[in-house]
């Protein structure tokens, strides 16, 4: 998958990323769908125009919108042989979960998916924005200002921006307050002025 175009989906896709896995925020990667090995853009007789619709984010993407693009990139997952597998604790974990366990394993149907694998906004794309680390920062003030204490980790196209990994502050900023200031705060920074 993407590794410069995926470095920040957005703290709503991490944390949705973080639950579905059980992973504590600092033991995961900011890159969502950041599967090994997997293309970076729709292959060769992708299904064109309506693909790129349903796969494209759109700066600020709602959780519903998020949650639409992965269920049906997850879907493909499954009608390609990845199986979901369940959390120690019995909620389910999907096929991601799966291909964290056994990435060998699935690693052919993932690829067979990657022209459904959901798209960043361009805007979030450092190789596609040149005012990427400027927007970051704005972001990270915007959020912070809201009360979020964030963070940006990595450099140049890899930084991303995170919460950072208090209880509390974690807490505040998976709530759908902190969810809606991240979504505003995105679409603030990353807008052309």
């Amino acid at each position: 998958m993407r590794k410069t175009s995926m470095t920040t989906i957005g703290l709503a896709v991490l944390m949705l990323s973080l639950g579905a896995c059980g992973a504590e925020p600092d033991q995961a990667e900011p890159q969502v769908a950041a599967i090994p090995g997997a293309a970076t853009s729709a292959a060769p007789g992708a299904t064109g125009a309506n693909n790129a619709a349903v796969r494209q984010l759109p700066l600020g993407a709602t959780t519903e919108e998020i949650d639409r693009a992965y269920d049906a990139y997850y879907a493909c997952w499954t009608r390609n042989g990845v199986p979901s597998k369940t959390l120690p604790d019995g909620s389910p974990g999907g096929p991601l979960l799966s291909y964290k366990l056994d990435p060998k394993k699935y690693q052919a149907a993932v690829d067979s998916c990657a022209d459904q694998e959901p798209l960043n906004p361009p805007e979030l794309d450092p190789q596609q924005n040149a005012n990427y680390a400027d927007d970051l920062r704005e972001q990270k003030a915007c959020m912070e200002g809201h009360g979020i204490k964030m963070e940006i980790r990595g450099t140049g196209d890899d930084a991303s921006l995170w919460a950072v990994d208090t209880k509390a502050n974690i807490a505040k900023a998976n709530s759908d307050e902190g969810m809606e200031f991240h979504r505003q705060c995105e679409i603030s920074a990353f807008t052309q002025k």
